[in-house]
């Protein structure tokens, strides 16, 4: 796991400052500690931090063979087998690493070698004779890329503070802005940043005669087969997590109280009985659950370390926590996993996580209302747009919002597991808003996409996460977190041949009316601790909701107030929405703290404000 930074001259008049490479490369130093290697010539410059993890003596970058260049961010977890395969060739290596690997792949193979991976990772491969290069990203999108393409440069980079330095004046995306009150994300391809934005998941690119251009080379399609056995899940999580244990350095695994983490605790566990697990909670009842993953552990008998985070803990880490993240991410939950990679890194150097399982499994409660809801999308369409116009005019009381969601269709209301704003109050905080940039056309090719494919009501929604909220938030917020504490984070259930079997479970074996992940859960019921194995998710709450009534409260109502956000954020509106929850009038914290994370971004990445 690493960081690193490229760029691409255009213009033969133009000259990059190597100082500024390097100034590029010290504000991603906490992705790579361990060591630093840059290559230059006279149209490029390929800049490397690494956290060494496979071949620690070797494994430095950029790597060299024949005339080409590889700088390379990820894990290839088959690359023995490919390796194997090359060597057959008549292919010689000079070290074990996987770096090595995929550079012969490609020589050897070309862009047809990316279907041979079996991994997370970003990299770029230049072609020092005929001044080209090659990249790619992740079929799930796990590592992160962003890019600029101005008159002067092409310039890729892990984080996208890397690339700043090379920007005379970064300027907010409006467009992104709206979209993100809606996402608590910046959805799709662009950043909050007008100037840099983010190469697709699953996408390969390439870069020659100064034009970069993208091809999609995996989608995701699920085709269900009529009944899948239990075995066949279990063996292709095993293979999974074992694949994923392959390491010249320690690894641990994060433990929740959830049946996902538990469940890589428990495979891990059979492979390394001295494995560490750890989990993190809040002093505040109702927001911890280390009781749970403390008595996970003593069950499969493994070492268990936690942290309790308190507010002013809390308070202190969110400044590093916005600037670590690059864009603006209002997920509360990133703190935890911020202070619960801290605490692993004194011990690790990688983690294992559980993150993807509910999507790729069906695990959100939410997608069990197809059930209920089953009765009311039979009802002739005037019936439910009578009883769609009564609901709106209720108060909040009991079963509102069974009826709208019975009686609006999927398409104008689910955007993914989060939906902060919708349009009608994203329009009351914005000082420009845009109709046409509603959340609804954000996703509406992939709503397009799921109609034509003939998805259920279920597996549209698992589309619309996978697409959206996997990348926008829970894998940003995996990959920002574990790197900003110099620590390497694994996604077993994010695997090709997880998915595989993933793809093909019936809507039966997935969701019923009272639970979610049924085929996972029925895999591992006698192989887990039984007390984990129907337990209902949590997600990973985090409270602000009361800390928002104390000292929290007092610097998110002072950072809106002191950010020069006027042009863009109806600040008296905000105000109001947060004196409405300190009277316990209305639960605004989810919203407020959105706005709350713009604020203190652009103090940061704008306002140029000290991280001090």
């Amino acid at each position: 796991m690493c960081g690193h930074v490229s760029v691409f001259i255009k213009k033969d008049t133009y000259k990059v400052d190597k100082e500024k490479v390097l100034e590029s490369l010290k504000t991603i130093e906490h992705r790579g500690p361990d060591d630093i290697g840059i290559y230059e010539d006279d149209s490029a410059f390929l800049g490397f931090r690494r956290l060494s993890i496979i071949d620690l003596a070797n494994g430095h970058q950029p790597f060299e063979k024949d005339s080409y260049e590889i700088i390379f961010n990820g894990e290839i977890y088959n690359y023995k087998n490919i390796k194997e395969y090359l060597e057959l060739k008549g292919y010689n290596f000079i070290s074990n690493s996987d770096t090595e690997v995929l550079l012969t792949d490609y020589i050897e193979k070309k862009e047809k070698s990316i279907y041979d991976l079996r991994g997370m990772f970003t990299f770029l491969i230049y072609d020092k004779e005929n001044k080209e290069v090659f990249g790619a990203r992740d079929q799930f999108g796990i590592k992160p890329l962003y890019y600029i393409d101005n008159e002067n440069i092409i310039a890729f980079a892990s984080e996208y503070k890397a690339l700043l330095p090379f920007l005379e004046h970064p300027t907010v995306n409006e467009d992104s802005l709206q979209k993100y009150l809606s996402f608590q994300y910046v959805p799709g391809e662009e950043t909050m940043i007008k100037e840099i934005k983010k190469v697709p998941q699953a996408h390969y690119f390439t870069v020659k005669d100064n034009k970069i251009s993208f091809r999609c080379y995996h989608k995701v399609n699920f085709n269900q087969e009529k009944i899948i056995n239990r075995k066949e899940v279990y063996d292709v999580m095993v293979d999974s997590v074992s694949s994923h244990m392959i390491s010249d350095v320690e690894v641990g695994t994060f433990l929740s109280g959830g049946v996902d983490s538990s469940i890589i605790a428990t495979i891990a566990s059979k492979k390394n009985p001295k494995i560490k697990s750890f989990t993190v909670g809040f002093d505040v009842e109702g927001y911890d659950e280390i009781d749970v993953a403390k008595k996970t552990s003593e069950e499969l008998n493994i070492e268990n370390t936690y942290i309790k985070v308190g507010e002013n803990d809390y308070i202190n880490a969110i400044k590093d926590v916005v600037y670590k993240f690059d864009d603006p991410v209002a997920d509360p939950s990133a703190v935890g996993l911020y202070f619960l990679s801290k605490e692993a890194s004194k011990h690790v150097k990688v983690v294992l996580s559980g993150e993807g399982s509910d999507e790729l499994f069906a695990g959100y409660n939410i997608y069990k209302e197809y059930y209920p809801l089953k009765k009311v999308f039979k009802l002739p369409k005037i019936i439910k747009k009578f009883i769609n116009f009564i609901a709106k005019k209720l108060p909040n009381i009991v079963g509102k919002n069974f009826l709208l969601r019975g009686t609006t269709p999927l398409r104008e209301r689910y955007i993914g597991n989060a939906k902060i704003f919708n349009n009608e109050e994203t329009e009351k905080v914005l000082v420009n808003y845009n109709p046409n940039n509603d959340f609804q056309n954000v996703v509406k090719r992939i709503y397009n996409d799921c109609k034509e494919k003939g998805y259920d009501y279920v597996t549209t929604m698992q589309n619309i996460d996978i697409n959206t909220w996997l990348i926008g938030d829970i894998l940003a917020k995996g990959d920002k977190m574990s790197m900003a504490n110099s620590i390497e984070l694994r996604v077993p259930f994010l695997d090709k041949e997880v998915l595989k079997v993933a793809e093909k479970i019936p809507l039966k074996q997935r969701v019923s009316r009272k639970n979610t992940k049924l085929l996972l859960r029925e895999a591992f019921r006698n192989i887990v601790p039984r007390h984990v194995v129907d337990r209902k998710k949590l997600g990973f709450p985090t409270p602000i909701r009361v800390w928002l009534k104390s000292k929290l409260g007092e610097v998110v109502r002072r950072t809106i107030n002191d950010s020069k956000v006027d042009r863009y954020i109806k600040k008296d509106y905000v105000m109001e929405l947060l004196d409405e929850h300190l009277k316990d009038e209305k639960d605004n914290s989810r919203k407020i703290w959105t706005i709350f994370i713009f604020c203190l971004w652009h103090q940061i990445y704008i306002e140029g404000k000290d991280m001090v």
